[in-house]
């Protein structure tokens, strides 16, 4: 499908020149995306995709099926399926290839890749393209080798690149591009293209009941003040983060995330507790509008059940007046009260009230709008209906086919168990049924026209739809209406694959979603022939509502901010890297007069610097560790290793750990197995215990740090570890940046490591020949268990003893010579010679 005038000018500006660009959400950087590998697709020359998920380029390759780049060559995508000389022969092959970042960035340092013919790499997702992660050090790997390649880089989230100071600048140096183009909403291109072909929109705002307006204030109310608790316990905070408007949007816990965690293990347990419970009531929040009524009272007693049982009195807000109006009305809608009984009609003894929620009815009458419509007019179309999640649209089928009462008895009845209910209202059922029919009826009517005027056009295609359909999680009403979920799809395109498959004329947004609607005005512009109206539901005065107009108000001020940015913006001439001389290709080659090595062989004698290498197993290349050496002047050469993770000379491996991993590896033993290995190959094994940065440097919380020790403690653990094997050192890092620094003062006056020799280690053939070792290994660790025995003198005895049958028929006498020690030689004899006094021990238990 062409493009439409602002997608080619977006087109036009990121081929002609490189730069990063950034569209607003829904605007269609998909299209540009394809566009670009439509062009890029030749045989002929090699242009390399990254950050692209396997959703993403199954949609990609599927569209370009459609295109002039089928006729050439389709991009092909590289995983470690591929083995390293399949994977040389597709780079030799060219065209453009879909590559993991941790497989590119190993077969660069590997030399597998010729980097010199490589045209260009087009980045998806820049903002991901951070200090330290492997797209910046892949990218940094290219433009050293390669001073002709394009970059383009493209991302549609905007606010990611206003966090923090300066961090469009930071991530466009990451992607060494000097262009920065935008493309907000309010672009006077993207109005033009998008104002003349308008789908016509219907707003329909639907009260809510006066117990969820109720419901939602007592909410707010709590929120507010668990808001005002957490700023006066922490002063630190910014102010204008804590409020209401903030809370209720989705981004909220990450932002709190970002602020507190450099200082999470200093805040009491109260202020933990806040933020929690600050999560708890943002999604209430939400299911107050999304559940029905039983479901939402259900959830809200296992809040109350679970903080009974923990007995958790840091929980305030459970003893708050606001909370039991909360409760109060949750169950009133339920239930039912005195009040509300009066209110309605007469009901029977025991019987529930079961409130329905007000934009069921809302979303029926736009249901019965069209369908009487398409009855009495020549058009026909498909009915498109959007909701929040795949647990919403299942129930808004069961609704559209066995009635709101039905539903909510059934959901009743599930939860609670009234058997007794079913009777009560088996009169009452019987005259909802009897309605429940006629409308069923009267709405078969109306959907059987549409299917016999839409019946020649849609026949051909419709059983192969509705199979891709329930693949796809799409729920089918009738062949007229459709539920579609905004979220939970593995798939990021489906809204898109939705629409071009079905073509509907009505769209009824239940859940409102900024970049859906985005999508909604493109798909419209691109088919002016096509009639389409949206049915906008809103719950008036309602969160909702207030959502979805935060999140248009934050993309439009991170635009802005950004154009403001863009004016004042001092890029370097050399900041593409293209240059000789680069600044920001320069590596700290500061390296100590140590690594300096004498050749008496060269003329005039002078000294060859040497670069220190560190040999890295490839899995590492998860970390930005790394790129952080190779930062620093060091050398990295990546292979698989059997023992450690990284090699800094052959006589000193590095097994690193983060501290989850730490705590992981000591609870199921793996870092035992890896200590012993590392300890048995290597004569200074290293176990580093890294940090994150914006992390405090701390293993626990001081509140965690009991005054007895106790075995399934972390710290009991690393000591027992320490114990067990004393030539173990531990390295204690607060970040890789300085993870990087002391590697490079550890390999000062060490020989350089030899990678062949390090993959051979702890493998069959090494195992056998490893120093020439002439003992077999499960003896050494049973020998180094005895008592006596250390690290120390264990090849002494080896040397002296054939084997440990000879070493526990030994006098003690014999044994104080071979030991040199008295109480050690009667401590072993003793262990192999006397019985443990089991029934002593048992009485003394």
């Amino acid at each position: 499908m062409s493009l439409l005038e602002y997608e080619s000018q977006m087109f036009a500006e990121i081929v002609t020149e490189d730069g990063l660009l950034i569209a607003a959400k829904g605007l269609g950087l998909d299209s540009i995306i394809i566009k670009l590998l439509e062009l890029y697709s030749d045989p002929r020359s090699l242009v390399l995709v990254l950050n692209t998920t396997p959703s993403e380029e199954a949609y990609f390759i599927e569209e370009l099926e459609m295109t002039e780049a089928a006729k050439q060559r389709l991009p092909l995508v590289v995983t470690n399926e591929f083995t390293s000389k399949e994977r040389e022969e597709l780079y030799l092959s060219g065209g453009a290839l879909f590559v993991t970042s941790r497989i590119l960035v190993v077969d660069i340092l590997r030399n597998q890749i010729p980097t010199h013919v490589v045209a260009g790499i087009i980045v998806n997702h820049a903002h991901r393209v951070t200090d330290g992660s492997t797209e910046a050090f892949i990218l940094k790997l290219y433009r050293e080798r390669n001073k002709t390649g394009f970059i383009k880089a493209l991302s549609d989230s905007p606010q990611s690149f206003t966090g923090g100071y300066f961090q469009v600048e930071r991530i466009m140096k990451n992607l060494f591009v000097r262009k920065l183009y935008l493309w907000p909403r309010f672009h006077v291109t993207v109005c033009t293209s998008l104002d003349k072909h308008k789908p016509d929109v219907v707003e329909l705002h639907q009260k809510m009941c006066q117990s969820m307006l109720t419901m939602q204030s007592a909410i707010l109310d709590v929120m507010n003040a668990c808001l005002q608790e957490l700023k006066k316990l922490n002063k630190s905070l910014d102010a204008d983060l804590l409020t209401v408007e903030t809370g209720i949007s989705k981004a909220f816990d990450q932002m709190v995330k970002v602020q507190l965690e450099p200082m999470w293990h200093q805040l009491s347990s109260q202020s933990k507790q806040l933020v929690s419970d600050l999560k708890t009531l943002r999604s209430l929040l939400s299911f107050l509008t999304q559940y029905d009524c039983v479901t939402f009272y259900k959830y809200l007693e296992s809040i109350r059940s679970s903080s009974d049982k923990t007995l958790n009195k840091h929980s305030t807000w459970m003893f708050l007046d606001a909370t039991d109006n909360l409760f109060g009305c949750a169950r009133a809608r339920v239930f039912g009260d005195e009040q509300l009984k009066k209110a309605k009609r007469p009901k029977l003894e025991g019987e529930p009230l079961l409130e329905e929620n007000p934009k069921w009815k809302l979303l029926s009458d736009v249901l019965d709008e069209i369908s009487h419509g398409n009855s009495t007019s020549d058009q026909s179309g498909k009915v498109l209906v959007v909701a929040s999640d795949d647990r919403t649209c299942n129930q808004l089928k069961e609704y559209l086919t066995d009635g709101g009462k039905s539903l909510l008895e059934r959901l009743f009845s599930k939860v609670y168990g009234r058997k007794q209910q079913e009777s009560a209202s088996s009169e009452r059922r019987g005259q909802g049924k009897s309605i429940t029919k006629r409308k069923s009826r009267a709405h078969q009517k109306h959907t059987t026209k549409v299917q016999e005027k839409s019946a020649t056009s849609l026949a051909s295609k419709e059983k192969d739809v509705t199979e891709e359909d329930s693949e796809r999680g799409v729920v089918t009403v009738s062949p007229a209406v459709v539920l579609v979920p905004l979220k939970g799809s593995s798939d990021p395109y489906l809204l898109t694959r939705v629409l071009n498959d079905h073509e509907p004329h009505y769209i009824v947004l239940y859940d409102p979603d900024m970049e859906f609607v985005r999508q909604l005005e493109v798909y419209k512009a691109k088919r002016p022939g096509i009639p389409v109206r949206v049915y906008f539901l809103f719950y008036d005065s309602s969160v909702e509502e207030q959502r979805y107009l935060t999140s248009l108000r934050k993309e439009k001020d991170a635009f802005e901010l950004l154009i403001r940015e863009k004016a004042s913006m001092v890029v370097p001439e050399d900041q593409d890297g293209k240059s000789g001389h680069a600044t920001s290709l320069i590596r700290d080659l500061s390296l100590p007069a140590t690594a300096l090595v004498s050749s008496s062989r060269k003329a005039g004698g002078r000294e060859e610097a040497l670069k220190p290498t560190v040999v890295v197993d490839v899995r590492e290349f998860r970390s930005k560790l790394p790129s952080i050496i190779h930062r620093r002047g060091m050398e990295v050469e990546p292979v698989t290793l059997e023992v450690g993770d990284y090699v800094l000379s052959p006589e000193m491996c590095v097994e690193r750990k983060s501290v989850s991993d730490l705590i992981s590896s000591l609870s199921s033993g793996r870092l035992y197995n890896q200590s012993v290995a590392m300890t048995r190959y290597y004569r200074r094994a290293m176990l580093l215990i890294e940090f994150d940065e914006a992390r405090s440097f701390s293993l626990q919380p001081r509140s965690a740090v009991g005054s007895e020790i106790a075995s399934f403690s972390i710290p009991s653990k690393l000591v027992l570890l320490t114990l067990h094997f004393p030539k173990l050192r531990i390295l204690w890092c607060q970040s890789p940046y300085v993870t990087a620094e002391l590697f490079q003062s550890l390999k000062e006056g060490q020989r350089e490591p030899n990678s062949t020799s390090a993959i051979a280690v702890g493998t069959d053939s090494e195992s056998a020949k490893h120093q020439g070792r002439l003992y077999n290994i499960a003896p050494q660790d049973f020998l180094l268990k005895l008592p006596a025995i250390t690290f120390k003198n264990y090849r002494y005895v080896m040397n002296h003893v054939e084997n440990i049958a000879q070493l526990s028929q030994m006098t003690i006498g014999r044994l104080k010579t071979l030991l040199g020690n008295d109480g050690g030689a009667k401590d072993l004899w003793d262990f192999f010679h006397k019985k443990p006094d089991v029934g002593s021990s048992s009485r003394k238990l």
